[in-house]
């Protein structure tokens, strides 16, 4: 009877320089770490949502996840380096929501302005980290940057969408982005703080409202 590696098992990996009662375990793939990232943003998300941002700690997170605070250091530095994974988690999130907006109600701006609003459980997950990185960011320049940064992009990109898809003139795309983007932000803040006040449904109406008011099309 022959000894059978499965060489498609990356544990069955020989390694003749280690002693022959250790397993030896290859390190992770680059697909592996970036899930096992993920994982751990998605866990300090939901924590940050439970408990604050100042309920973020290494060992807490490890905790919530059921597993080593090791675990969590080996894939980020310090609090600071997690934070900042965690803010670009919510903004990929936000980014998915939008394409399937775009793709779902064939390119209605209305859509693709709603996919960012907390409508939903993701969506407001997403919100909470968002007014925990406008206080985050208020000491932290290279934070504020970035927060700078992601609301030109988010602008830029809706005013494309308005030109590209809807034919408006480039200048005036641009001032209503603005506009709407700002308009989300407010609204988005309101709705966290009073959710029977902005409902989902309250959300999509005054939006609808604004977009006429602008005389944006839908």
């Amino acid at each position: 009877m022959s000894l059978r590696i499965d060489p498609q098992d990356p544990l069955a990996v020989w390694n003749a320089s280690l002693p022959a009662w250790v397993l030896h375990r290859p390190e992770p793939s680059r697909a592996e770490r970036a899930a096992m990232r993920m994982e751990i943003c998605e866990a300090a998300i939901r924590l940050v949502c439970e408990a604050g941002l100042e309920g973020l700690t290494m060992r807490r997170l490890a905790g919530a996840m059921n597993r080593s605070t090791t675990t969590i250091s080996h894939h980020f530095a310090d609090r600071r380096e997690l934070w900042i994974a965690v803010y670009r988690t919510t903004i990929l999130r936000t980014q998915a929501r939008i394409r399937h907006a775009y793709e779902s109600s064939g390119g209605s701006p209305l859509a693709c302005a709603l996919a960012q609003m907390p409508i939903d459980r993701e969506g407001r997950e997403d919100w909470h980290i968002y007014l925990a990185q406008y206080h985050v960011a208020c000491t932290d320049e290279e934070l504020a940057r970035e927060e700078r940064e992601q609301v030109r992009i988010a602008s830029r990109d809706f005013a494309e969408l308005l030109h590209r898809e809807h034919g408006l003139p480039r200048d005036r795309a641009r001032r209503a982005s603005r506009q709407i983007v700002t308009l989300l932000i407010g609204v988005a803040t309101q709705a966290l703080f009073e959710p029977r006040s902005w409902s989902p449904r309250r959300q999509k109406q005054f939006l609808e409202e604004q977009f006429r008011l602008l005389d944006l099309p839908l």
